[in-house]
């Protein structure tokens, strides 16, 4: 079952843009993931200075010991780059589970790709829950994730609706039970 989109309306609908993106080679899709991960990283690392927090104890470094901040760079950089790794893989082998609960047999790679769009937001995002404390901001980032990766697994997969939206609420049902603290800890702070 494919899905045929007209070229003019590929460009403002969203199956037609994943369609566009089912076309890409997964490769260029991971690339797209981990340069998400890194400018997260590298987000996490400077927004404290942007928004005035400084530590109570400062101290200056001198330009012989500049290898403290590159050191505590490349150690954000490496925990953010494997923290990716393991959502991604984690998350894609929770929806191809469930893919193959309705009897899809497509490649992990498709299932890696409709994660990849899902996840995105959500890393590239998670800065707002996690520095500026917003509230509802995880629940907003949760529904988006499931909005994303339902149009990505009914188009990905070329599957049903109904079978895509299956695989959606339990995909997203199993990360709001693991994930249940991150999601709900801030409306217990209202």
């Amino acid at each position: 079952m494919s899905i045929r989109v007209p070229l003019r309306a590929a460009s403002t609908s969203s199956p037609g843009l994943f369609q566009r993106l089912n076309e890409k080679p997964l490769r260029d899709d991971l690339q797209f993931f981990f340069a998400i991960v890194v400018v997260t990283s590298i987000l996490y690392m400077l927004l404290p200075l942007f928004i005035g927090f400084h530590p109570e104890n400062e101290f200056k470094i001198g330009l012989h010991q500049i290898w403290v901040p590159a050191l505590g760079i490349f150690t954000g950089l490496v925990q953010g780059l494997m923290t990716g790794a393991i959502a991604l893989l984690g998350i894609s082998l929770i929806e191809h589970f469930f893919l193959l609960f309705v009897d899809v047999h497509q490649g992990f790679e498709k299932t890696m790709k409709s994660v990849v769009y899902a996840l995105s937001p959500c890393i590239l995002f998670s800065w707002v829950i996690l520095i500026l404390k917003v509230p509802f901001a995880s629940l907003l980032l949760l529904f988006y994730f499931s909005l994303v990766n339902y149009f990505g697994v009914w188009i990905f997969h070329e599957i049903s609706k109904d079978r895509a939206l299956f695989v959606t609420l339990m995909t997203s049902a199993i990360l709001t039970i693991c994930f249940h603290r991150w999601i709900f800890d801030l409306w217990s702070s209202l």
